[in-house]
């Protein structure tokens, strides 16, 4: 038989183990509260960094939209140079050959002057608009490259303003 001290000592152990476990338990049960609390903050960083790919995806389309727009009103600018300069031109051909003008109250010269105004001050606040949207992306995407569409517009602009002395002077 089992002696009385030695009982006692196996059901102490018993108590120990049976502790043990709970302790255990609890630890793994802590454990796996950490794991799902890591896990989910894992998720969370995902969403954000997704998001904030999603938005500088955004920036970058409205970026190139803003770009793709610059480049049509500097077409629309050329267009007018163009279509300005022409006009001058013919009127201007027809005085040198001793021709009377087209028209009585607008002349060729006129239209040319007007196209080419009406081209410079479309362009011009085209760029101004431009020059704003992309101040505004850069405060989106730091990185963000210069606007080479912007470079073009200041430079036909300058070309612009040449053109429209060349008609006045010539005059």
């Amino acid at each position: 038989m089992i002696s009385a001290s030695k009982f006692l000592e196996m059901k102490n152990d018993q108590f120990k183990g049976d502790k043990m476990e709970k302790l255990i338990e609890k630890k793994k049960r802590e454990m796996e509260k950490m794991q799902e609390a890591a896990a989910k903050r894992r998720k969370e960083i995902e969403k954000k960094e997704i998001a904030l790919l999603k938005k500088e995806n955004d920036a970058e389309r409205s970026r190139i939209a803003s770009e793709k727009l610059q480049l049509n009103w500097i077409k629309w600018n050329i267009t007018c140079l163009g279509l300005g300069f022409t006009a001058y031109k013919f009127y201007y051909a027809r005085l040198e050959n001793h021709q009377s003008p087209i028209g009585h109250y607008i002349t060729g010269q006129e239209i040319g002057m007007f196209l080419i105004a009406l081209g410079f001050v479309t362009l011009a606040l085209a760029t101004i608009q431009h020059k704003r949207k992309i101040e505004q992306l850069k405060l989106l995407m730091p990185t963000m490259h210069y606007s080479l569409s912007l470079r073009l517009s200041y430079v036909i602009l300058v070309f612009s303003v040449l053109v429209f002395l060349v008609v006045i002077l010539r005059t």
